[in-house]
């Protein structure tokens, strides 16, 4: 126990460093973050004036122990906090280093983000994005038929025990779209290439704390679409005195998805409105079609894993619904279900090695903030994911039953080019028969102890 308490301790006391920084920390919560520094002391300040090209960065360490490991296997196994993701492994870990490239769009619209208040621009614009992330978290930035194949990723692309074991760092490019806006209708932005689905509310992984701001994720994440390769169509439906609604659709191959793994498309979208002062979102999204792996096509684990030779759907949806009551207090709550048709004439789970008839999961999780500063925030967020077939949480878990979380946690801004995330976490079973998720299959609840540390450069 001595151990927990020095890592409880270490949390409290940072969060009481957060509170009292004020004199180093004076003023810096007027300065520009710190991610572009680099690129500016290496290209001079009046680069990104001049081309509206921003190249930023920014290196996520961190920390983390849990009390159910020790019970099972050893913390340098690697993945020893599974099911829980973000923090994958105990101890210190790199979870990347991110560089992008960008040039913004002059638009009323932020493509799978928000409609825009003010007037609309009346002429063209284009811009671009373009990351690569090297870390542990480019394991599951990684895309079928893109990176993922990468020498630089053997043997983890080949031997996930291997890679684990190893904690091996992965290089990936989680996104690289142009983007293209017209003056028509009320504002309209075309996005083509690999990007965030946008479907859902924590994104992957991101160079700004918001909306992740916790280090560890939900389950949601884990269930939902990440990086898709297509088109993505959106456009502003009205602006009024009713509020903003934009409308979203696109096409695209697949989750994880550069060379489809099938026949079909899959279809992407959502629906965003915001009240007239921006204090109330709402945004349902959605992700549709095919993804079992085609007799004739490369397996694509564990992103799709039924084998068939008729097409089998899956949908995912999201509800979210995100309030600022004033500049100290935000509440997000979604809601999500989802869905993978079977036939278990013609379709096996690669997993189980048996038939597949089809599986559903849904979910629910919401975080409330408080903002005691510009330097502190404090976060508690909740969670319960249903999953009783065992399908939505691979390659965390394929054990089926409900997961439940309670996690709290700061986001200390110490500086322009530095935020400290401290956080607890409690996870638990339900539903489960008996059959344990955590600590190797020896745990039915965990308590996670983790830290990390965002530097923009």
């Amino acid at each position: 126990m001595s151990k927990y308490r020095c890592v409880f301790m270490s949390c409290v006391a940072a969060s009481f460093l957060g509170s009292s920084v004020g004199v180093w920390a004076q003023g810096a919560e007027e300065e520009a973050w710190g991610d572009g520094a680099l690129a500016r002391s290496m290209f001079g300040d009046d680069f990104e004036q001049s081309s509206d090209v921003r190249i930023k960065s920014v290196a996520q360490i961190g920390w983390s122990h849990n009390d159910a490991s020790d019970a099972g296997w050893s913390p340098n196994d690697g993945h020893t906090n599974y099911p829980v993701v973000g923090a994958n492994d105990e101890g210190f870990q790199l979870n990347g280093i991110q560089l992008t490239a960008e040039k913004s769009l002059k638009s009323n619209i932020l493509p799978r983000i928000t409609p825009l208040p003010g007037p609309k621009p009346e002429e063209f614009s284009w811009g671009f994005t373009a990351e690569l992330i090297y870390g542990r978290n480019g394991l599951m930035a990684g895309m079928y038929g893109f990176d993922q194949q990468w020498a630089i990723n053997r043997p983890g692309n080949e031997d996930s025990v291997k890679a684990a074991t190893s904690h091996q760092n992965y290089l990936a490019a989680p996104q690289a779209y142009l983007q293209f806006y017209m003056p028509v209708l009320d504002g309209l932005a075309v996005t083509v290439g690999r990007f965030g689905s946008g479907v859902g509310y924590e994104i992957p992984p991101a160079t700004r704390p918001s909306p992740n701001f916790f280090y560890t994720h939900t389950y949601a994440l884990v269930s939902q679409p990440d990086q898709v390769a297509g088109v993505l169509v959106s456009t502003n439906v009205f602006r009024n005195n009713y509020g903003l609604l934009a409308a979203e659709l696109g096409v695209v191959n697949g989750r994880q998805n550069w060379q489809d793994n099938n026949a079909q498309k899959s279809a992407l979208g959502a629906l965003r409105w915001r009240s007239p002062d921006m204090r109330t979102w709402v945004d349902y999204s959605f992700m549709s079609g095919d993804e079992q792996n085609d007799l004739d096509h490369d397996i694509q684990m564990p992103v799709s894993r039924i084998l068939s030779d008729t097409g089998l759907r899956r949908d995912h949806h999201s509800l979210l619904v995100r309030h600022h009551f004033d500049e100290r207090w935000m509440l997000a709550v979604e809601g999500l279900s989802g869905k993978q048709r079977g036939n278990a004439d013609h379709s096996i789970d690669l997993i189980t090695g048996q038939p597949f008839s089809g599986a559903h999961y849904r979910g629910a999780n919401a975080t409330l903030r408080y903002k005691s500063s510009k330097l502190v925030e404090y976060g508690v967020r909740v969670e319960r994911f249903e999953d009783p077939d065992g399908f939505a949480l691979l390659p965390t878990t394929t054990v089926a039953g409900s997961y439940n979380a309670v996690t709290v946690g700061a986001n200390l801004n110490l500086h322009p080019h530095l935020v400290v995330r401290p956080e607890i976490r409690y996870d638990w079973q339900s539903d489960n028969d008996g059959v344990r998720a955590y600590g190797a299959g020896r745990a039915e609840h965990q308590t996670t102890f983790s830290i990390d540390a965002l530097i923009y450069f």
